[in-house]
C-alpha cells in the first residue's frame, strides 16, 4: 500500500513516505521472527523517529500505528 491510499492526517506527507518502507519493515520482521507487537511497534517508532526527529513522540506513535494497521487490512 502507498502513502497515496491512506487517508489521514500527515499520512500523505512526501517527507513522511520516504521512511515508510523502512518503518514497515522494521516492524514486520521482528513480528517475522517471534518478538511481541509492542517490542515491534516500539522499534518501528525508533526508525520513524530518527528519520522525524521534529515530530512528537505521541504523532510519531500514530502515523507508525495508522501505517501499520494499514498494511494489515491489505
Amino acid at each position: 500500500m502507498s502513502c497515496k491510499e491512506i487517508h489521514f492526517d500527515g499520512a500523505r506527507d512526501p517527507e513522511r513516505c520516504k521512511c515508510q518502507g523502512a518503518v514497515l519493515r522494521t516492524y514486520t520482521s521482528l513480528i517475522s521472527a517471534g518478538r511481541p507487537h509492542p517490542v515491534a511497534l516500539e522499534a518501528a517508532e525508533i526508525v520513524y523517529r530518527y528519520h522525524h526527529p521534529e515530530d512528537s513522540k505521541l504523532d510519531a506513535a500514530l502515523t507508525v500505528e495508522r501505517w501499520i494497521h494499514a498494511e494489515q487490512f491489505h
